[in-house]
């Protein structure tokens, strides 16, 4: 377990140094999440997933989470289950719609961008007594501006994220009415023919607290803090804030073949 804590401070060091040389901006975010998946049939190692996601932020640093949206995504899944450890997942074309941040007056007359994204995932998934590690990696080919006049601007971004979650009163996170602890780290890096130059492009870090119920059935909420550079390469954008997430893991049921699943 101490060597995968130590993992993710050591690539929490190039966004710290980073933030310490330029000018940083604030502004308070809602991030939400509501993520459906399951099998095909109980004896199929292929599965299904759905996912949206919906985030608010304040302006000019203000602490109204709710004043003006950020994001809303729509991505559909389809997953093959290799080992009970590791699962493959690919979305075709996810829809995305985003607001800029915005921390500062000049930010309020950008405007939003229509995105469309293809991702490969991989999650793998580590036990250690009572702790419940998860790492995923993720290859991102991201069209962005879809209808801009000026055209599409293209670049990839792969992400890779350490997760922690942590029993408090049973000694196995899959088990029926958990109470637990989650945390993780997750780092950006984007490159491409349209790309600029910050390619460590984001950095989150979530320390929450979930209960599981029904089996199958997971809530989560926390807080976030987030790191994005600007282009400029000399302001980066302080998101932080309310995050609440909520899990129809049905993949959980099937207690026979896999014990393992978001």
């Amino acid at each position: 377990m101490i060597k995968y804590l130590l993992l993710g401070c050591i690539y929490l060091l190039p966004f710290l140094s980073f933030c310490q040389k330029a000018e940083t901006l604030n502004n308070r975010v809602l991030y939400t999440k509501y993520n459906v998946a399951d099998f095909f049939h109980d004896s199929s190692k292929w599965a299904w997933e759905f996912d949206v996601v919906y985030r608010r932020q304040s302006e000019l640093g203000e602490n109204n989470l709710w004043a003006h949206p950020l994001r809303y995504s729509v991505r559909p899944w389809i997953a093959y289950q290799f080992t009970k450890l590791t699962r493959v997942s690919f979305n075709p074309i996810g829809i995305f719609h985003s607001a800029p941040r915005f921390p500062l007056e000049s930010d309020l007359d950008r405007p939003f961008e229509r995105e469309l994204r293809t991702t490969l995932q991989i999650n793998n998934y580590s036990n250690y007594n009572r702790f419940n590690f998860t790492h995923r990696l993720r290859f991102e080919s991201r069209w962005r501006g879809i209808d801009n006049p000026d055209g599409i601007k293209h670049n990839f971004r792969v992400r890779y994220r350490i997760r922690l979650r942590t029993p408090l009163n049973t000694n196995y996170f899959y088990k029926n009415n958990t109470l637990y602890i989650s945390n993780y780290h997750e780092a950006h890096i984007e490159f491409g023919r349209d790309y600029g130059t910050n390619h460590l492009s984001q950095n989150r870090n979530f320390v929450g607290l979930g209960y599981r119920f029904w089996d199958w059935t997971r809530i989560e909420l926390g807080y976030l803090y987030q790191i994005n550079t600007r282009t400029n390469n000399t302001q980066v954008d302080i998101s932080q804030g309310a995050m609440f997430y909520i899990f129809l893991d049905l993949l959980s049921r099937n207690q026979r073949k896999y014990k393992h699943s978001f």
